[in-house]
């Protein structure tokens, strides 16, 4: 039964088969099957038929409301932190700082945290921030909207924005559309506003929406146009910053996400603290480095171990 109530919260926060299929890691058919089987333990209808897709009934929507918060209960139950000891968490990461400053953040706090042990994944916001909801990992560190509100928040650090040149060129051609992620990102929700109030002129230019932060770089670095880019991944790249330009007061708020039984636990008190040294180490010499190449002075940003031990 576990397994079909999982599946239909997948169905409902997704709002179709394929998108649960693709976030639980299964396929449609799997998941198809597991709510049929679901449907048939509880003797009435979660889901109907809306054209070629399936949506919750008022029943189901009840049925889900009442069974997310017991879900993530019997899963917390089941995992390793159940005692005020316990010092071993799954740590989800989101993509983009996954494959950037992320992991070498993670690093330097376990370092720092003696005893302490850390299993790392990476996933988009949108499935960390359900993952964690549901028990499935402990920690979640990813883009934060602030709109979890079952959920304990504790905001690490707000990473730059920046505009990066066309092939980044140290002057920007007039008349550049601008590459940036999609409308629905975890990411934009929070940046849009800010451009909004601070940058309003980028929301003039014609835009060219992609997937991925990963994506808006290398299509910035062929040519295709200007690019919002977080700075941890322009850095991480080893770009000359001459090239893009920090974006006053636009930036994405970086955060922890955990459950309850988590936030309270002393070992995760200890890493959350380390992790936020680290970050603020590393982007307090991010900043440094950019004002410095901006005012004439040559070199790349540290990477690799080295940066890691920065802060």
């Amino acid at each position: 039964m576990l397994e079909g109530i999982e599946a239909l919260i997948a169905l409902e926060e997704s709002g179709t088969v394929s998108e649960a299929a693709v976030r639980l890691r299964l396929t449609q058919s799997a998941v198809s099957k597991r709510i049929r089987a679901l449907q048939a333990a509880l003797g009435f209808r979660l889901v109907e038929p809306v054209g070629r897709r399936l949506r919750l009934t008022a029943a189901g929507i009840e049925f889900v409301a009442r069974a997310r918060p017991l879900i993530a209960e019997l899963r917390v139950l089941g995992s390793s932190v159940n005692t005020a000891a316990a010092s071993a968490f799954s740590l989800a990461v989101a993509d983009s700082i996954a494959s950037t400053w992320g992991p070498r953040i993670v690093r330097r706090a376990l370092e720092r945290s003696p005893g302490t042990e850390v299993s790392l994944h990476a996933h988009r916001s949108a499935l960390i921030i359900e993952s964690v909801r549901l028990g499935r990992f402990q920690i979640g560190l990813c883009t934060d909207s602030g709109a979890d509100d079952d959920l304990v928040h504790f905001r690490l650090v707000d990473e730059p924005m920046v505009i990066a040149n066309c092939f980044f060129e140290e002057v920007a051609a007039p008349g550049q559309p601008l590459i940036c992620v999609e409308s629905g990102t975890a990411a934009w929700k929070v940046i849009e506003p800010m451009l909004r109030t601070h940058q309003p002129a980028l929301l003039k230019r014609p835009m060219t929406r992609v997937e991925s932060f990963g994506a808006t770089l290398q299509m910035v670095k062929a040519g295709f146009g200007d690019g919002l880019i977080p700075l941890g991944m322009i850095l991480e790249a080893g770009l000359a910053p001459r090239g893009y330009r920090l974006l006053e007061h636009v930036h994405r708020p970086v955060s922890l996400l955990t459950r309850k039984t988590v936030h309270h636990l002393a070992a995760f008190a200890r890493l959350r603290e380390q992790l936020a040294i680290a970050a603020t180490g590393y982007f307090s010499a991010a900043s440094a480095h950019v004002a410095s190449n901006r005012d004439g002075a040559s070199g790349s940003f540290m990477t690799g171990r080295a940066a890691a031990r920065r802060g």
